[in-house]
């Protein structure tokens, strides 16, 4: 019987604070569809390929960003050479850029895995290995064929959502990712736990590649958004639960909907909630019904103070000024908001990282609550901004994964950097200098949310001190 085991490739400060929810979608997947059961996942770490051995498995297949493909295609190589197993990979690099998959993988699979990775397993428990031929009628692929790399028409997405079952988290080793941390509100340490109610968004940023990823948004229906919660709640006992959704607000009434369902199933007021948002959506009706399902926090990407920069990056359908009237409505609510920022865009200015600078400085005042968090603008593959970046030459044809990254830490990302209106070194300056304006309420923020509770977890969960001071630091 053949055995399949799922392999977790993060790189630091991505994805090693969360549970891999993609792997779980998999797992859940084929046990309901195929049944097929005989499915491990392993997070990368210590002593890896001996994990994976242990688990005697007859493939192996990936997930991987691409801040973690370089690591990936070094794992995939010494697993080939040391065991000579088939070898598959997904996620969002390979979905991207196809064309680079690795010699030592025998498929890509490219978008929404799950029917695809169905298919795949059928093909591989019938022969025992992936025969070309068959391949060729399985969309959502890229492998190669007498030496060619072969693209199988696009995989259409899986309709109705609610087709998907929820993650297998116990494969997942959900317990080493509940130990009360930031995984949900910036500065609120809880045992906390993520989920998604959808898959996509209907706004086209430049630099976002979640288009490439999911095509159109499709939504999990509101009983079975209630339905997750209440298992997470009573199974796994969490305080806190971060939907990852890429835009969580479809409408006013799903989220009432959700609300009604929490109430009536007992549980409203158990956790409570972090969320993404997009600014111009944000109304004063729509902040008080998030308050109402039990929202503390949300995210918002303001990418930028300038008005030329934000039109630029986001299309044009949001203005500076609405970013900061939905910081005030939602703070207004008693929702914190953490603000994401970006710095290092196309034709952006001294002047222009000063506004953004300005607008940072003003959200920290309007409540401790608030959290400016900047990023460097970096052209993910699959984006408009990555499209840009290859026609005008500022990326290098043979690619160096190992310096890619979104950390304002980007002294090892020059060959990243996009903007050709400050020299590098200067920019480093400015990313320091924005970074620590961002980071400048921090520790009064942090002080600011404790209380009696934490007093007890301190004696339940001695390592949590210790990872305050560590988080504090790293922002540093």
């Amino acid at each position: 019987m053949a055995k399949l085991v799922l392999v977790n490739v993060w790189s630091e400060g991505i994805g090693n604070n969360k549970p891999p929810l993609g792997l779980g979608y998999l797992a859940a997947y084929l046990k309901t569809y195929l049944d097929f059961h005989d499915i491990a996942v392993v997070n990368t770490g210590d002593r890896i390929l001996e994990k994976i051995s242990a688990e005697k498995p007859s493939l192996v297949g990936f997930t991987a960003y691409t801040a973690g493909y370089y690591d990936a295609a070094a794992l995939m190589k010494s697993i080939k050479t040391a065991l000579n197993l088939s070898i598959l990979i997904g996620g969002p690099h390979i979905t991207c850029l196809p064309q680079e998959l690795s010699d030592y993988a025998d498929i890509g699979v490219i978008g929404e895995g799950e029917q695809t990775l169905l298919e795949l397993m059928r093909v591989f428990l019938d022969k025992g290995r992936f025969e070309p031929g068959q391949l060729d009628a399985i969309p959502g692929i890229v492998y190669r064929k007498n030496g060619q790399l072969i693209q199988t028409g696009p995989r259409a997405p899986i309709v109705p959502l609610d087709k998907i079952p929820m993650p297998d988290r116990d494969l997942l080793h959900i317990e080493d990712f509940l130990k009360p941390s930031q995984i949900l509100m910036t500065n609120e340490y809880l045992r906390g736990a993520t989920m998604l109610s959808s898959r996509g968004c209907p706004f086209n940023c430049i630099y976002c590649h979640v288009q490439s990823k999911w095509g159109k948004p499709r939504y999990h229906s509101s009983e079975r958004v209630v339905e997750e919660i209440d298992l997470l709640v009573k199974k796994y006992r969490v305080e806190g639960i971060y939907i990852e959704d890429d835009l969580f607000v479809s409408s006013l009434k799903r989220i009432r909907e959700i609300t009604a369902g929490l109430k009536m199933r007992g549980i409203h007021g158990n956790a409570r909630f972090f969320v993404d948002l997009r600014a111009n959506l944000v109304t004063e009706k729509l902040a008080l019904a998030l308050k109402e399902m039990g929202v503390v926090k949300v995210a918002m990407g303001l990418e930028s103070g300038s008005e030329k920069i934000l039109h630029y990056l986001k299309g044009g359908d949001v203005t500076v000024e609405q970013n900061r009237r939905a910081v005030r409505i939602l703070n207004s609510a008693g929702i914190g908001c953490h603000c994401c920022f970006m710095i290092g865009a196309p034709n952006e200015t001294k002047a222009d990282i000063g506004q953004t600078q300005n607008l940072i400085r003003e959200i920290l005042d309007l409540s401790l609550r608030n959290y400016c968090q900047v990023t460097v603008t970096t052209p993910l593959p699959g984006t408009e901004l990555w499209r840009y970046a290859s026609e005008k030459g500022l990326i290098p044809e043979k690619v160096d994964w190992r310096q890619f990254s979104l950390s304002p830490e980007v002294t090892h990302q020059r060959d990243f950097y996009i903007d050709e209106c400050i020299e590098f070194d200067e920019f480093l300056k400015l990313v320091e200098q924005t970074t620590a304006i961002a980071n400048s309420r921090r520790l009064k923020s942090i002080l600011s949310r404790f209380s009696l509770r934490y007093v007890k977890r301190f004696f339940e969960d001695p390592g949590l001190a210790l990872r305050i001071v560590r988080d504090y630091v790293r922002h540093q």
